[in-house]
């Protein structure tokens, strides 16, 4: 159904609560030799109607020791999956009980012992939770689903030498004398099991409480200035979320511990995030890199999954999509509100990414992790900047801050959102979550305009061009279109498209210099905008919104020209905002030629580093010349930035140069901040088709190498695979042979990388992934692919013909271009005589 789901999925409903769960005490000691966990989950609960006879507890692969029923031995069946615990007598609805299962478990899933091997010697040994989406069943028994909550405490017997942090605030702290220690967590307010956190090893407390709340942060000792760069704005943020909802930081304390192998970029469990080892910045990193985004992602989940949380993950958006909205909001209060913008424009880029389109709201999937997609998170985020683009800045925070207040300690739905916009602000907009949220695509816009000078009218005509047989609607789009002639204020007017077709006529004194469709980017969509040369120039140079002026850059580097090509330099040189610089410099990029590659050589001084590495990444687009590579190869060696250095390593790769391999050979095992230089260097051998590259890129795959390139060296591995046709039976077996991989980014990295063999043989590695793997998005990808190749979609020969007619043509028309660019230089100065005689 819409692309999303695959054979044999099915509509997955909310689970019957056939008990209310009160509260929930763990008592575990960790066998760390054994990877083993032993303990008691004593479950507090009350029946929801009389007559209760029988409890399930979700408990996967464990050694169950017995089972009470406040404190009498009880009697309890185990599957493997689910104990049954048989009650004395019928319980009637009220009635409190304690069931407290007694257990061993080796957990698969769920919790995670890291230590030291022989590839990776200097690993520390700690032991971390992950409990999101369904896994804490994997290491204690419990209700492991999202629609009802429970206070909570964790008793945890560890090393002595070590810390454990778990949910709400620590309620002792004992040393037992015999080289270990029990560490007691409290959680007081309710929360769902998912969010019941252990992480425990030996780190480094940075202190940053403010009066009120304690606020710390963990790192291994040796990253305690890497922890306080990374997490330094956490206060701050806690201050902007209050604001924003309305709604004190609800919990006891907020800490955040990294650990390593960490299997996500974080997780918010209540009070205690956990975050992953590459989110902390060097400060070479810093200068033009910032972890806020994941920092108050996790941060806004304390409110949006923590606080409130979605009763089933069918409506996991009202978690995933208001902690990224909050990112943005985020960026606005501290950066500024291109800042903001610029969330739009990433988030909109990485949704149109997604390889298909389903409805935000969807129950259809194998395993809840499926629908943790680009939907889930970025679309939800668009989808509340048009929201609030429709209600306004005052309506749209105050339905937030109501929607906080009456759902605290509550599962929500959609609905529930809805309801809240309607209580405070007295408007129904059922309409507008029926398209956005439970109706799959996006408004794709054809618009144009014209002046009528006789009329004094400009005309604006709007064609909504998405396919609709897939259940995308025709959109009901609430829209501003301004207009602005010479150096006035723009005239703006509000329309609403609400069929496929439609021209709005606009009386105006003077035929506009300047038309914009949705200034500020309100309305999630995809947009074609045809205009002149001479607007585009005028909207890159002028217009306020970043939305429009990158809309402009994209739209000259179409046009192409001497003009373009100028006023594209002056936009990476001159902009006041970093990515309209770095879609100028794209653009210079796409109209190739002397004059743009000139353009891109004399702005490489260009003060902003993330506009220097869109400079250094368009000159890449210059297969073959010299200059180029003599410009950008000690870049590629030494820079401020460690992104500008990888974007240099891509381009030379690009370049294809003879010299190309030995530059990426040169700086493959260069250490850098997450291992980007490196990556980069995978990715330009791949685009440099020198054979020797399959070597290096083999190399960088190897369990033992530098892991945080490992999963991208896979990748890198399959790409390259295209290019040499005796050589992809070998490249296919690495990659079978590293579907078993210990890590499971490589595995799902290299039975991705199975799209691009296309090679029907494989189908049969990728089931036997799907029958082992234990992480859900390894079963999706492996299920996924193993589909693709199974169609026979082996048409690998075909598309590299056609990419390699393609390039061939793209390198003549860019020497036309570039001949028709010197012809234009040549004869400005006699146009200019002829106009002024």
């Amino acid at each position: 159904m819409h692309g999303h789901a695959l054979p044999g999925d099915r509509p997955k409903w909310p689970r019957d609560r056939v008990v209310d769960l009160r509260h929930l005490k763990l008592e575990v000691k960790l066998d760390i030799p054994g990877k083993a966990v032993r303990g008691t989950a004593s479950h507090t609960v009350s029946p929801m109607n009389d007559g209760l006879r029988e409890v399930t507890f979700d408990a996967v692969d464990m050694d169950i020791a017995g089972v009470t029923i406040d404190g009498e031995e009880a009697r309890f069946s185990y599957d493997g999956r689910e104990v049954r615990v048989h009650l004395t007598g019928a319980h009637k609805r009220g009635d409190e009980l304690t069931v407290a299962i007694t257990f061993t478990s080796h957990p698969r899933l769920g919790l995670y012992f890291i230590a030291p091997d022989e590839q990776y010697p200097d690993k520390p040994v700690q032991v971390w939770s992950q409990g999101q989406d369904e896994d804490s069943r994997h290491w204690f028994p419990c209700y492991d689903t999202p629609n009802d909550k429970q206070t909570s405490e964790m008793i945890a017997t560890v090393p002595a030498n070590w810390m454990a942090l778990s949910n709400g605030r620590m309620a002792g702290d004992v040393d037992n004398g015999d080289g270990t220690r029990t560490v007691h967590w409290s959680q007081e307010r309710p929360h769902s099991t998912y969010l019941v956190t252990l992480a425990a090893g030996e780190f480094a407390r940075i202190d940053a409480s403010r009066p009120d709340l304690p606020i710390d942060y963990f790192v291994e000792p040796s990253e305690v200035e890497k922890g306080e760069r990374t997490f330094k704005n956490t206060p701050e943020m806690i201050s902007l979320f209050e604001r924003v909802t309305g709604v004190a930081y609800p919990w006891a304390k907020y800490s955040q511990i990294v650990v390593r192998d960490f299997i996500f970029g974080g997780m918010e469990n209540t009070s205690a995030t956990t975050m992953f080892e590459d989110i902390l910045l060097d400060r070479k990193a810093s200068r033009d890199f910032s972890s806020d985004d994941l920092v108050s992602h996790e941060l806004a989940h304390m409110w949006f999954g923590d606080l409130l949380t979605c009763r089933d993950w069918s409506h996991g958006w009202l978690n995933e999509s208001f902690a990224t909205y909050l990112e943005m909001l985020w960026d606005e209060e501290k950066r500024g509100v291109d800042e903001y913008r610029q969330g739009v424009l990433t988030n909109t880029e990485l949704y149109l990414g997604e390889r298909y389109r389903r409805p935000i709201v969807s129950n259809i999937w194998n395993e809840p992790i499926d629908v943790f997609d680009r939907h889930l998170y970025e679309k939800g985020s668009l989808v509340l900047n048009t929201l609030r683009g429709l209600l306004g800045d005052d309506q749209f925070f105050r339905s937030i801050q109501r929607y906080v207040r009456d759902n605290q300690e509550r599962s929500v739905i959609t609905q529930d959102l809805a309801n809240a916009v309607e209580a405070e602000t007295g408007r129904n907009i059922e309409w507008f979550f029926d398209q956005w949220v439970f109706k799959p695509g996006h408004p794709e816009l054809k618009v144009s305009w014209a002046w009528d000078e006789s009329a004094k009218t400009a005309s604006v005509t709007v064609k909504q061009t998405q396919k609709t047989d897939n259940g995308t609607p025709i959109y009901r789009i609430p829209v501003t279109i301004d207009f602005r002639a010479g150096r006035g204020k723009a005239q703006a007017f509000k329309v609403e498209i609400n069929e496929q077709n439609q021209t709005f006529l606009f009386a105006l004194q003077a035929k506009p210099d300047l038309c914009r469709f949705d200034p500020y980017n309100r309305v999630l969509k995809v947009l074609d905008f045809e205009k002149s040369t001479g607007e585009l120039r005028l909207q890159l140079a002028e217009d306020d919104d970043i939305a429009g002026r990158v809309a402009a850059a994209e739209g000259l580097g179409k046009k192409g020209g001497v003009d373009a090509i100028n006023a594209l330099e002056a936009a990476v040189m001159g902009d006041r905002f970093w990515s309209v610089q770095a879609a100028a410099a794209k653009a210079l990029g796409t109209i190739k030629g002397d004059a743009a590659r000139d353009a891109l050589l004399r702005s490489l001084a260009v003060k902003s580093l993330k506009a220097k590495r869109a400079v250094v990444t368009a000159l890449g687009e210059f297969r073959g010349d010299q200059l180029v590579f003599d410009s950008i190869a000690p870049i590629a060696a030494r820079d401020q930035s460690w992104f500008v250095e990888a974007a240099a390593c891509r381009s030379i790769g690009k370049l294809r140069l003879p010299q190309s391999y030995d530059v990426l050979a040169a700086n493959i095992d260069r250490p850098s901040f997450r291992g980007v230089v490196r990556t980069a260097c995978a990715d330009g051998l791949v685009d440099a088709r020198d054979e020797r590259g399959i070597a290096l890129i083999t190399a960088a795959t190897k369990y033992g190498s530098p892991a945080a390139s490992r999963r991208w060296a896979t990748g890198a591995l399959s790409r390259i695979s295209e290019f040499f046709d005796s050589r992809k039976s070998e490249i296919g077996e690495t990659l079978v042979d590293l579907l078993d991989d210990p890590d499971f980014r490589v595995r799902m990295a290299a039975a991705n990388g199975f799209r691009v063999l296309k090679d029907a043989k494989y189908a049969a590695a990728l089931d036997r992934m799907a029958q082992r793997e234990l992480d859900g998005r390894g079963v999706r990808v492996a299920r996924e692919v193993a589909g693709i190749l199974r169609k026979g979609a082996n048409t690998s020969d075909e598309v590299k013909t056609l990419r390699e007619e393609f390039e061939k043509l793209r390198d003549e028309n860019t020497r036309l271009r570039d001949r028709l660019a010197k012809l234009e230089l040549a004869e400005g100065p006699q146009k200019k005589t002829q106009a002024k005689s």
